[in-house]
């Protein structure tokens, strides 16, 4: 057995903090199901951090994964020589015409990019949780994202809730609960919602009834409204995202100095 004087403990100690924290992201972005997925890849990374963008979806669902869209865009002609285009979706540009310091931008903000994994079924959500979170990789916090509408997607969220939970690993539930029009999803997600408060009091809610009576004006056509929806729902998980990460990051400096 080593013996390690009194002078090194705290070099040692700071060494295997480090080292844990090495090992491990600072965020992992977990959506599953359609609904989250939509909005993972609508995700732009504020910042260059060590976070993972993941999608949980069923394998069946896998003909129906979202492809790239045409979109509308604007292009930007940079110098003279030699002449530069930038294509720029309609919702960031109208983004950044808003922004005092416009010219500051140079280049269009990429999405981030999304690892999906396509998986059957499985009656016991607990041990199918269990399995991917090995997969997985390993972070000091994760951001769990879901429509909850459906069996699949609200199964699995709370199953990974509850195992993080048990883990004592933190973790922010972010739940879209589907519209009036959906009235039985809105029903099921409604009671969902209940349950997973009762096993982690962390749950952030966007209640899409409210957000599309809310751009309704911005946009007549329904799919606009709900991609913009999307929009803003992927900036705000970018925003919690980012204050975990950097909060892991203070704390490793803080614990290791």
């Amino acid at each position: 057995m080593e013996t390690v004087s009194v002078q090194n403990i705290e070099g040692v100690v700071k060494g295997l903090i480090r080292k844990y924290y090495s090992e491990r992201m600072d965020n992992v972005v977990i959506a599953f199901g359609s609904a989250g997925d939509r909005v993972l890849r609508n995700i732009r990374p504020l910042q260059i951090r060590r976070t993972v963008y993941r999608s949980i979806q069923l394998k069946k669902d896998r003909a129906l994964s979202p492809t790239l869209e045409s979109r509308e865009a604007e292009i930007c002609l940079q110098e003279p020589d030699p002449v530069k285009v930038s294509l720029v979706s309609r919702e960031e540009y109208e983004y950044r015409k808003n922004i005092d310091q416009f010219a500051c931008w140079q280049d269009p903000l990429e999405t981030a990019t999304v690892n999906t994994t396509f998986i059957d079924g499985s009656d016991d959500a607990d041990s199918k949780a269990r399995e991917l979170l090995c997969d997985i990789e390993k972070s000091n916090s994760y951001i769990l994202l879901s429509g909850f509408g459906g069996e699949f997607a609200q199964e699995m969220h709370m199953a990974f809730s509850r195992l993080l939970t048990a883990r004592k690993i933190p973790h922010l539930n972010i739940i879209i609960k589907p519209s009036k029009e959906d009235v039985l999803r809105r029903k099921k997600a409604e009671k969902g919602i209940k349950a997973l408060e009762s096993i982690s009091g962390s749950t952030c809610i966007f209640d899409n009834q409210k957000l599309i009576e809310r751009n309704r004006d911005a946009a007549r056509e329904k799919d606009k409204v709900i991609q913009k929806i999307n929009v803003r729902i992927a900036r705000q998980v970018e925003v919690y995202s980012t204050r975990l990460s950097n909060t892991v990051e203070v704390l490793k400096y803080q614990l290791s100095a």
